[in-house]
């Protein structure tokens, strides 16, 4: 069974404040590592533009750690992205 995880998180880009609250979507990895997660982020384009030039891009969920996220593609809304524990720094998934 596919674990999945949803709800609604605060962006916070490159250690500042917190920009806005994104709906997210995610399956939870089962690999041991760094990739937590993956899946999709929801919100404005200009915010998810915001978070796809970020040197760094955090994801505070509703229940849990922080994530950093690494976007993967998207448009209209929607980015793909790579969740990743938030004591790293993300390398090249």
């Amino acid at each position: 069974m596919v674990d999945v995880i949803c709800g609604n998180g605060r962006i916070v880009l490159d250690g500042g404040g917190v920009e806005d609250t994104v709906f997210y979507w995610l399956t939870i990895s089962d690999e041991p590592g760094e990739l937590v997660a993956e899946g999709s982020i929801t919100a404005s384009e200009d915010l998810l533009r915001k978070v796809k030039k970020a040197e760094r891009a955090t994801l505070a969920l509703e229940d849990g750690p922080p994530l950093v996220l690494k976007c993967e593609g998207g448009q209209n809304g929607v980015r793909w992205v790579k969740a990743l524990r938030g004591d790293v720094e993300p390398t090249g998934l």
